[in-house]
């Protein structure tokens, strides 16, 4: 646990020093004031996107936006329905908002999926013969609640459950020798608290501020769970305008779990967020450790770009990382905004450091 917190304190020390160092350039012209969130609207969208683990997919996606009583922070419902040409379907429910007297802040998730997807086996350095195919159905749901004090700071309690269920093995694979944990049908629940820094000028595009979140979810046998296991996550991100609507991003991202973890729910790497160009889950272990920058400019009116470049890698045991031995990507993409509240429609290629491209068709940001 020293070995924890230890990394804890290094990774808050190096993200804090964008509070100090902020300055005050020209606001972005295509930021939208807090008090132009005050309208309460719907917005429902045909989809489609396009992903490595997807193949193309489509579905509706739809939100509720709106303010409460008292607050300058927009609050929302987002839910998504898709079905991919891979035979995907997910359902997604994201919950969050304020009290009318913004005293507290609720949040979290519900989901349903069925998902046939691929396993590579549980390292850092594991070759692509080991690639199988299985399907994962699971549903879960996750319950967040915080207490807002000082404006931007937020902290509480969260409780997360969920059921999992895995079949279709490869006759000669790592997975049907049920060794690996995850690989029988099992109901998690966990309980834990969060803490929350958030001054970000918005919440789906932001370009300035900061968001930090520290989040520890303990399952356990006394909680009713049938797995044991612990995961701490810590997230945290800067956001820096140079001028207009230019500005870079920042992120460093902690994924630490430990105990009996399904091999579903290990910390992993890829996917349209964490090492844009791996495909998700290509690399999974215990420990993730990640650091992205990404620089956002405009192009014209509604149309943006970005150029993003990403380092990170998974470890057994934190003192097992190497900086000299990171995986990277890197990667440009074009931003479409679709609505007032600055949601947009992102298509970012991302390249491993093999040079091989991943395409990317989705909505909201990588972070």
């Amino acid at each position: 646990m020293m070995k924890i917190f230890s990394t804890l304190i290094f990774i808050f020390l190096l993200c804090t020093e964008g509070i100090v160092a902020r300055t005050n350039l020209l606001v972005p012209k295509d930021t939208i004031p807090l008090k132009d969130t005050s309208k309460n609207f719907i917005v429902a969208l045909p989809i489609l996107f396009f992903g490595e683990e997807t193949n193309w997919g489509m579905g509706i996606t739809s939100g509720y936006y709106f303010t409460s009583q008292g607050s300058t922070k927009a609050s929302n419902i987002q839910g998504t329905l898709i079905y991919t040409l891979k035979n995907q379907v997910s359902l997604t429910l994201l919950p969050k908002f304020y009290t009318e007297d913004r005293d507290f802040y609720y949040s979290g998730h519900i989901k349903a999926n069925y998902y046939p997807d691929k396993f590579f086996g549980i390292g850092r350095n594991t070759p692509d013969s080991l690639e199988e195919n299985y399907i994962s159905k699971d549903a879960s749901l996750l319950f967040q609640r915080q207490r807002v004090m000082f404006d931007v700071i937020m902290a509480g309690i969260q409780a997360q459950f969920g059921y999992y269920q895995t079949s279709d093995f490869k006759n000669d694979g790592e997975l049907i020798n049920k060794t690996i944990a995850g690989t029988k049908t099992f109901f998690s629940s966990g309980l834990g608290f969060l803490l929350t820094w958030d001054n970000r000028d918005n919440l789906f595009y932001p370009t300035r501020g900061e968001f930090y979140k520290l989040s520890l979810l303990i399952n356990s046998k006394i909680f009713g769970s049938q797995m044991k296991y612990s995961r701490l996550t810590l997230d945290f991100r800067n956001y820096y305008p140079i001028v207009y609507s230019h500005f870079v991003s920042l992120q460093i991202y902690g994924d630490i779990t430990w105990g009996n973890t399904p091999f579903q729910l290990l910390p992993s790497m890829g996917g349209n967020e964490i090492l844009r160009g791996y495909y998700k889950g290509r690399y999974r272990d215990n420990n993730l450790l990640a650091i992205q920058a990404e620089y956002r400019f405009p192009i014209y009116k509604w149309l943006k770009g970005s150029m993003f470049y990403s380092a990170g890698d998974v470890a057994n045991e934190i003192d097992d990382f190497d900086l000299k031995k990171f995986k990277y990507t890197y990667g440009l993409g074009l931003r479409a905004r679709v609505n007032p509240a600055n949601v947009h429609i992102r298509f970012d290629v991302g390249f491993t450091q093999e040079n091989k491209p991943a395409l990317y068709f989705t909505a909201s940001e990588a972070f």
